[in-house]
């Protein structure tokens, strides 16, 4: 049988995700490099603390959807380790399953932050475009370049929205990506979908009720993954030209400081 849009966009929105995923790592690391101390606090975790708090906050909201409370949230500025925590609770809903809800908890800083990053952009004036059609193939991937530079050639450096833009997109941006403890929890949850959804859709050359059933989860997953996709792609091209601006400054004021023994 033909597969499904809503799931044939899904390999797309992978790649999308990594791509987010390295960004933001790239930016984390440009801004730990420039400004942490040799506790790796310091001026950065002040730098961290909007996006950090988007971050936890997103945690915590992955486990109230799923059906658990939060049992405390821990911003980094407050956290001694200086990474932030958030920490499931017993569950509000009759119904759980504990790993789905780590999963999506571990995730979810890649769709609230990206949604925020877009936000910021349109807020400051950065983009105003549409966002752009799901897409199977790797077209998507030039587009978001051709976008890229045509923003970042645009960029008004005489506005202070700029600027300000460029800090809540970075702090934003260093966050959206899971820490090594999120992917411990998300690998798993993904892992477990992927092989449900491979054999559901094996399955389904055989069996006529199970080809309805996942037409009814295509047509009702659809408009989730184009807003997704749409959302994803308008922050990879945020999060290029953020990376383009602030990676070389970073590198500056890290071979400008003293090194840090």
């Amino acid at each position: 049988m033909d597969l499904h849009p809503g799931f044939r966009y899904l390999p797309a929105l992978l790649a999308q995700a990594l791509l987010l995923m390295v960004l933001s790592r790239a930016l984390f690391q440009a801004m730990v490099s420039a400004f942490a101390d040799r506790q790796g606090g310091g001026l950065v975790t002040l730098l961290r603390m909007p996006g950090n708090i988007i971050h936890e906050t997103s945690h915590a909201l992955g486990y109230l959807i799923f059906g658990y409370r939060v049992r405390h949230v821990i911003f980094c500025v407050f956290d001694p380790k200086k990474a932030g925590v958030c920490v499931r609770g017993k569950p509000w809903s009759p119904v759980t399953f504990p790993w789905l809800a780590d999963g999506a908890a571990a995730l979810m800083p890649l769709v609230v932050g990206t949604a925020a990053l877009v936000g910021v952009g349109r807020a400051f004036g950065i983009i105003d475009h549409q966002a752009a059609e799901p897409t199977a193939d790797m077209s998507m991937f030039r587009a978001a370049t051709d976008q890229f530079l045509l923003l970042l050639g645009n960029l008004d450096w005489h506005r202070w929205q700029t600027y300000l833009f460029l800090y809540a997109a970075l702090t934003i941006g260093a966050e959206i990506s899971p820490s090594p403890t999120d992917l411990r929890y998300a690998i798993p949850a993904l892992g477990g979908l992927a092989l449900g959804l491979i054999l559901m859709l094996v399955s389904a050359q055989q069996s006529v009720t199970l080809n309805h059933m996942l037409t009814a989860a295509g047509d009702w997953l659809l408009p989730t993954v184009e807003r997704l996709f749409g959302v994803w792609a308008l922050a990879l091209v945020l999060m290029l030209t953020t990376a383009a601006a602030a990676i070389p400054f970073a590198f500056v004021i890290y071979t400008l400081r003293p090194q840090r023994r």
